[in-house]
């Protein structure tokens, strides 16, 4: 595991899980901690201040596939389909368990105000929990694919947006608040990664089979800004930066 600074080009290795490969990453909300999931199952917290390791999760029995911080809260999803939840302040490797998917936990999100957390699983399910419930408060089956990519609008107010893998290809919109699916785009391809821009009325989406390509919508009409290709095979990662003028992207080339 590797720091890169994008201001010196500076890069510093943080760690070394050894005899596993790591399979999520995801940066705390409020502080310097950096969150690792493991193919075993662990989740380690390490503070990259000190470059030092803060604590070790247990519990999952297979890879941690996804993670998302909720301040103190780190939520994360695995193979093993469940997804527990965690608070640095307790003692507990987890303080509760949600169990709804059938397969994978790939994709996973809190919400701005950090009441509602969406999960989207290679079971092609999309759920929508509250952290005082044990049952999703809302689950969705429409798409026909995966749902690795999810994001929360940073600007409204309990809508979300899902999108489905090769044989889906679709982006969604839902409005949690109702419980009613919105918008149904064709993306023409994979949806692989969706994330709201910081500043602007716009979502970003990366892709997989067949283009491989980096697009940026205007929402809510999703009309189409710009196309940014480059990559050879599918789009499975993306980050903005903290001002929200730059995104990086990872892929399978």
């Amino acid at each position: 595991m590797y720091l890169w600074n994008a201001t010196s080009a500076k890069v510093n290795r943080l760690c070394d899980l050894k005899d596993q490969n790591v399979t999520s990453v995801s940066w705390g909300v409020k502080d310097c901690n950096i969150a690792i999931g493991g193919e075993a199952g662990d989740v380690q917290i390490w503070d990259i201040n000190k470059m030092s390791k803060v604590r070790t999760f247990t519990g999952h029995s297979n890879r941690v596939s996804s993670l998302s911080w909720s301040s103190s809260l780190l939520s994360s999803g695995s193979r093993d389909k469940t997804i527990l939840n965690r608070d640095l302040r307790e003692g507990r490797q987890f303080i509760s368990r949600f169990e709804g998917h059938r397969q994978e936990v790939c994709g996973l999100k809190w919400s701005p105000d950090e009441q509602m957390l969406c999960s989207g699983g290679n079971d092609n399910k999309l759920m929508v929990w509250s952290p005082k419930m044990t049952d999703p408060v809302l689950k969705y089956s429409d798409h026909q694919a995966a749902v690795k990519a999810v994001a929360w609008s940073t600007h409204q107010h309990g809508v979300l947006v899902s999108g489905g893998g090769t044989a889906d290809r679709t982006i969604r919109f839902r409005n949690t608040l109702t419980g009613a699916t919105t918008k149904v785009v064709d993306a023409g391809s994979q949806v692989c990664c969706l994330m709201f821009s910081k500043v602007s009325q716009e979502l970003v989406s990366t892709h997989g089979y067949q283009l491989n390509e980096i697009n940026l919508w205007k929402v809510p009409n999703m009309s189409k800004v710009a196309t940014l290709t480059g990559h050879t095979s599918r789009v499975l990662y993306l980050a903005m930066n903290p001002d929200g003028s730059s995104i990086v992207t990872g892929a399978g080339d």
